[in-house]
């Protein structure tokens, strides 16, 4: 009897904590599901940590092929939980500097913060685009530089003034000394 207890004793301690693989997933699920290749085994469904699953929410699911704990109250393997994930050789760290938060995904698309320069950079693949919506509104403090395009959807440009009141003074505004007509503004035209 003591013999068995003890046995029993080591199995739970040994599956208390197992290194493993992500095989299949089940997102679908209210509860995020996967099961893991540990060794020979392969567990049955067991459900996936996450960062945040209260009233605020997040959602990175687990791949298959990375690597993962899988923590087991009691050293019930059934009872268990997935943490992940390790880096390894296939699948190594994406930087190594302590001060540098970095998000690298599938399509190099890559977001960064390095809170030594007080650096945030977001760079997307060719083809990517961003979407910012924000119905109270969004302030810019600081200079803006713009490479490329700009298209305004709206009618302002500032709080001040819109860009039809801009139109309706340049439409009114006139110079003493031009001739209207075909001719040209030269320099002779100009008053002395």
């Amino acid at each position: 009897m003591i013999e068995f207890e003890i046995t029993e004793l080591n199995r739970r301690l040994a599956n208390l904590i197992l290194l493993g693989r992500v095989v299949e997933t089940d997102y679908q699920s209210v509860i995020p599901k996967l099961k893991i290749k540990i060794g020979d085994l392969t567990t049955a469904w067991l459900p996936m940590l996450t960062a945040r699953a209260g009233p605020d929410a997040s959602w990175w699911p687990l791949e298959i092929g990375e690597q993962v704990l899988v923590l087991s109250p009691s050293g019930e393997l059934s009872q268990g939980v997935v943490l992940g994930a390790l880096n390894q050789r296939i699948h190594p760290a994406v930087g190594s500097a302590v001060n540098v938060h970095r998000q690298v995904y599938a399509d190099g698309a890559i977001i960064e913060y390095d809170r030594t320069s007080h650096h945030l950079s977001a760079t997307l693949p060719a083809g990517g685009t961003t979407t910012l919506v924000s119905h109270g509104g969004i302030q810019l403090v600081g200079d803006v530089n713009v490479f490329g395009t700009l298209s305004v959807t709206e009618d302002i440009i500032d709080h001040t003034r819109s860009m039809q009141e801009d139109r309706d003074i340049y439409n009114v505004h006139t110079h003493g000394g031009v001739s209207s007509g075909t001719r040209s503004t030269t320099p002779t035209d100009q008053p002395q």
